[in-house]
């Protein structure tokens, strides 16, 4: 993680050494919506966090008309990917579920430390994952409980802002 005065630069690598293939959430366009930039930006505590991961649903969202969904990268047996994300350094709110808040979700007004996260979810797959494509071909999952809670979550030591 390298920082700025204008960003956060993260560059992650996935190396997968297992014998079972990994779906990674990635912001990209789909379905004709464009994400607010490369990453969930949520608050963590009094810290920030950076996010490639699937979400679960908070408890206050009672309904929204479709659930929210995020593209999926797909690392295979023996293979690896490297991505480098960059956000902003103002650090604004953006989180996959946050047109359902009463209240949009806010950061700390003065975090301290930064980390980020990324989200690994294995084969096989729950339907509960919603995966579909687009008709550009851009591959995307839902977020939700079964999707948070059959990820594997990687997460950097906090870094001071």
């Amino acid at each position: 993680m390298a920082i700025t005065d204008a960003d956060i630069a993260i560059t992650w690598r996935v190396v997968n050494g297992s014998s079972l293939e990994l779906l990674i959430p990635t912001l990209v366009s789909h379905k004709g919506v464009s994400p607010e930039g490369e990453a969930y930006v949520v608050a963590a505590g009094r810290n920030v966090e950076i996010a490639q991961r699937f979400f679960d649903w908070p408890d206050e969202v009672e309904e929204m008309a479709t659930p929210p969904s995020v593209g999926v990268l797909r690392v295979g047996p023996g293979a690896s990917d490297t991505r480098t994300i960059r956000v902003s350094r103002s650090l604004a709110a953006y989180h996959p579920f946050g047109g359902g808040f009463r209240g949009y979700p806010t950061l700390p007004s003065r975090p301290e430390d930064v980390v980020f996260c990324l989200g690994m979810t294995p084969e096989p797959y729950s339907p509960a994952l919603g995966l579909e494509k687009d008709d550009n071909g851009v591959e995307f999952a839902r977020h939700g409980r079964i999707a948070y809670e059959q990820q594997h979550r990687s997460c950097t030591e906090p870094v001071a802002l």
